[in-house]
């Protein structure tokens, strides 16, 4: 909260300025550039710098470039350790004149969690360190840096420096096929020296092990972890929802893990409401393929149901994953939620990791004004251990990709998305990077979106996670920084996206125990049925009005139908069975 209250006092003192809206693509030639991340500069600019690894046939390398808040690249570094290999940042934040960095990079064949911090006028590397969790055959990589001035020490006195979240074990990766994966939650002074670290984990283990964190808040008197945590289901071992609170010295406040959804369900961010002591939770859940809010009492992690929802789109489309959960623009009594589309067919191609905006009212959970998406060919590349869409939802990573500027006269948010490059060079993966009004809306190629908010209803409580003060060693870096030229332009002109064919097939009636119907008399190419578990259960390749689908044979539940035409439109609705 101290940084907080700074923080404004230096805003009241900084030139503060009207910004227009804009789009522009960031293109490094012949590169893929991918886990992009941002964050502001608060050094009396209006400043902001992204953050994305350069990924090639070589090892990645990290990358930051710091643009202007017209889009404008003041400067762009790659950072190399030539002793090491595999460096990766996931994720940056600022404090004044300074960056930090944190991600993985491999050290005699292992992966450890490092941090570099960086002078922002420059980019030019002041200093970077690596540290071993438990001992040094420990796989670690850091995916969330934050800002903290609490008392880590418990002396009474403020200790301005980091917290760094992640996960680590015995496999490089977090695999559920290791038997040994878990979080862990690192407070460092500025100087990157460690006060602490502390390890989260469930004591339940099988064929799922998937115990991490991924994110963090913090609030009056702790931090508020975000990730995965490994419980019971109903009827085998699932990924739940981590909901864990431990205090300014690293121990263990409260859990409120839990498991909604039928196989993974992770907890993705969370923004904390000083006005009523809550935390509001962004999560996305395997059962629904999309993301819903949890409601938590900050001083003992009670629920509240009354605030807690997950969403429907409203022609039951599939796979809309909230990223980050962000102030509102336009009230103080709603928040927004940037997130990413995994599939989109826009009449010809189908694009993925398109850009999605959705207000909503905290005291409800119901959405304000139209949501939005934002329009964008792209394709993720493939074989990446990071890449987004390898399943359903992304099981392990969510990068900041938007942050809420109060610098400018006219606050607005900024996000960052991706777009294809030109095909005659490779089209590979370029960095969007966009701002938007209290409307949501800038002047590039959107489509709107429309949700409905549906009560949480019960969860299953994970009763056995818990978190341990454990040992923690660090060790030097020699990162280097070089300067390389990256190439912009924009959309001021919107993007030549061909016409859109907008899915607006719809499903009745629903629930339903025999027969469905489609609302158009439509030239189908194939419909497929799905039960939750993904498992194809019914195809075929035609459909009468006058006949409907025949659902008789399927047991009670939940199903999903994807419908794909001639016309080349394709879509998904979802399907409850009684």
């Amino acid at each position: 909260m101290k940084l907080k209250l700074l923080f404004i006092s230096f805003l009241l003192f900084s030139v503060t300025a009207n910004s227009q809206l804009l789009q522009k693509n960031i293109e490094f030639a012949q590169a893929h550039l991918i886990n992009a991340n941002l964050a502001q500069v608060n050094d009396g600019t209006n400043d902001v710098v992204i953050a994305s690894n350069l990924l090639s046939t070589a090892s990645p390398e990290p990358m930051l470039k710091r643009l202007q808040d017209d889009g404008t690249i003041v400067w762009a570094k790659t950072y190399d350790d030539q002793t090491l290999a595999n460096a990766r940042i996931f994720d940056i934040t600022n404090y004044f004149d300074l960056i930090f960095m944190t991600g993985s990079v491999d050290v005699n064949g292992v992966k450890k969690v490092f941090v570099a911090r960086i002078e922002a006028t420059t980019g030019d590397l002041l200093d970077d360190r690596y540290y071993d969790i438990i001992n040094t055959n420990f796989n670690s990589t850091g995916l969330k840096v934050i800002v903290s001035e609490s008392d880590a020490t418990g002396d009474g006195n403020p200790n301005p420096g980091l917290l760094i979240t992640g996960f680590l074990g015995n496999c490089a990766n977090a695999d559920p096929s290791c038997n040994f994966n878990e979080g862990f939650a690192l407070r460092t002074d500025l100087n990157l020296n460690h006060f602490w670290v502390t390890e989260v984990e469930s004591s339940v283990s099988g064929s799922l092990d998937y115990d991490f964190v991924n994110g963090v808040v913090e609030t009056s008197d702790g931090f508020v972890l975000t990730g995965s945590a490994t419980g019971q289901g109903n009827t085998s071992i699932q990924a739940g929802a981590l909901a864990h609170k431990i205090d300014f010295e690293g121990n263990q406040v409260w859990d409120s893990s839990y498991i909604f959804g039928n196989s993974r369900d992770v907890s993705v961010d969370a923004y904390y409401d000083s006005t009523n002591d809550e935390i509001f939770m962004l999560n996305n859940y395997s059962n629904q393929h999309g993301f819903g809010v949890t409601v938590l009492d900050n001083a003992n992690g009670t629920i509240n149901a009354s605030k807690s929802w997950y969403v429907n789109e409203v022609n039951f489309t599939l796979d809309f994953y909230g990223f980050s959960l962000r102030e509102s623009l336009a009230s103080a009594n709603n928040l927004i939620i940037y997130g990413y589309r995994r599939e989109y067919f826009d009449g010809a191609n189908t694009n993925q990791t398109n850009i999605i905006i959705h207000e909503f009212e905290k005291s409800t959970g119901n959405q304000v004004g139209t949501s939005y998406q934002y329009l964008l060919p792209y394709q993720e590349p493939t074989g990446d251990d990071y890449g987004f869409w390898d399943s359903q939802l992304p099981l392990i990573y969510y990068p900041d990709m938007a942050l809420y500027d109060t610098s400018v006269t006219t606050p607005i948010h900024y996000a960052v998305g991706y777009r294809n490059g030109d095909s005659a060079t490779g089209g590979f993966s370029n960095i969007e990077f966009m701002n938007v009004d209290a409307q949501k809306m800038n002047a590039c190629d959107h489509m709107s979106l429309n949700f409905t908010a549906n009560a949480l209803g019960t969860v299953n409580t994970i009763t056995n996670v818990s978190s341990a003060l454990v040992s923690v060693v660090e060790s030097a870096m020699a990162i280097n920084g070089t300067a390389i030229t990256l190439t912009e332009d924009s959309c001021s002109n919107p993007l030549s996206i061909q016409s859109q064919k907008q899915f607006n097939i719809k499903l009745y009636p629903n629930p339903a125990s025999d027969y469905v119907f489609l609302n158009e008399d439509i030239d189908i190419k194939k419909i497929r049925i799905m039960d939750i578990t993904g498992k194809k259960v019914f195809e075929t390749n035609s459909y009468l009005k006058d006949g409907g689908i025949f659902i008789g044979d399927l047991s009670k539940g939940i199903y999903f139908i994807n419908i794909e035409t001639r016309d080349n439109v394709s879509g998904n609705l979802k399907l409850i069975k009684n």
